[in-house]
């Protein structure tokens, strides 16, 4: 049995794109590269600024500027699938502080980190390859992939002890997210008219939160590979912390991409496929990427929303009509 666990270590180590990384020099391997590119993305900060920055704190107030974000809410989630939102109640110092142990965690030997590898790590634990299949190119990023909630489901026997605050820290996050998706199942609500646990009592009981703790290498073509394809995530809802140094995720709408700037202290939000389904496709899914920079390492923390196996998941009864029959 040890034997095994040994060669299984020495398999994800292999497959590392840390270790790539660090010996390529200019040299990428097949695998990893998009031949032929891939279309450039549009920079409109500007939008991301205004149309697309939900303030928290406003749409859960009873003013008359709450019903202004709600339609704000009810605009990006139709047209884009996803938003920013700041004033969500976690400080901005613990922000900085989950990231930092996220860079100090990728930063220690490989031997360390593959103590928190897992049977597979492209379901738990460390490793790579998460979203790379058959003749795709591959990923180029490493993580750290957990479940989060419920507390009896937790993986924590893959929970990292290094850096000493990261595991606890990481357990605490779990906890106000928690607190910020039941806050964006009611104000999805309410944007809809209706009943603000309207999508809570529809599959709250049932989710599972996952979580990937997400390292991305500098590449030296960052013009042919890419940190994350193209895809859309199979999640009622995704939660991204990004890292505030170096910008990459950018966002598919009408046929072109647009970079997602980032904000400092503010979280991107993303619809998944579930999440459209739930709506019965008034709001959609966000197909998203994530490219590579050439100088600078960076890291993110992705917080899924999902089904437990097997439990089906349909439209809202009351968002199905004869005008919108259910898709």
């Amino acid at each position: 049995m040890g034997e095994a666990i040994c060669s299984k270590k020495r398999e994800i180590a292999s497959n590392l794109v840390e270790r790539v990384a660090n010996k390529s020099g200019e040299e990428i391997p097949n695998k990893y590269l998009h031949k032929h590119g891939f279309p450039e993305a549009i920079d409109e900060p500007s939008v991301w600024y205004h149309s697309l920055l939900i303030d928290f704190a406003m749409l859960a107030s009873s003013t008359p500027a709450a019903v202004d974000e709600l339609a704000k809410l009810r605009s990006a989630l139709s047209s884009w699938g996803c938003f920013q939102v700041i004033n969500h109640g976690i400080d901005g110092s613990f922000l900085e502080e989950m990231i930092e142990n996220v860079k100090q965690f990728s930063a220690l030997p490989v031997e360390e980190k593959l103590k928190c590898s897992g049977p597979d790590e492209k379901l738990v634990g460390y490793g790579t390859g998460k979203f790379s299949a058959g003749a795709q190119p591959a990923d180029w990023n490493d993580a750290l992939y957990l479940v989060l909630h419920p507390p009896e489901k937790r993986t924590l026997q893959f929970y990292p002890h290094k850096p000493e605050k990261y595991s606890g820290m990481i357990q605490e996050y779990t906890e106000k997210l928690a607190v910020i998706a039941e806050a964006t199942y009611k104000a999805m609500a309410r944007s809809l008219d209706l009943k603000d646990d309207c999508f809570l009592s529809h599959q709250v009981k049932n989710t599972l939160i996952k979580g990937r703790f997400i390292y991305y290498p500098s590449c030296p073509r960052p013009e042919h590979v890419l940190g994350v394809k193209p895809h859309s995530d199979g999640t009622y809802m995704t939660v991204l912390l990004p890292d505030n140094e170096v910008d990459g995720l950018q966002v598919l709408k009408d046929e072109h991409w647009y970079k997602v700037p980032v904000i400092p202290g503010a979280l991107f939000i993303n619809l998944g496929d579930l999440g459209e389904v739930m709506t019965n496709g008034i709001y959609k899914s966000t197909v998203h990427r994530v490219v590579t920079n050439s100088e600078k390492h960076k890291v993110s923390v992705a917080a899924f929303w999902i089904p437990e196996d097997g439990y089906e998941i349909g439209p809202i009864s009351e968002l199905v009509s004869r005008e919108k029959q259910q898709k």
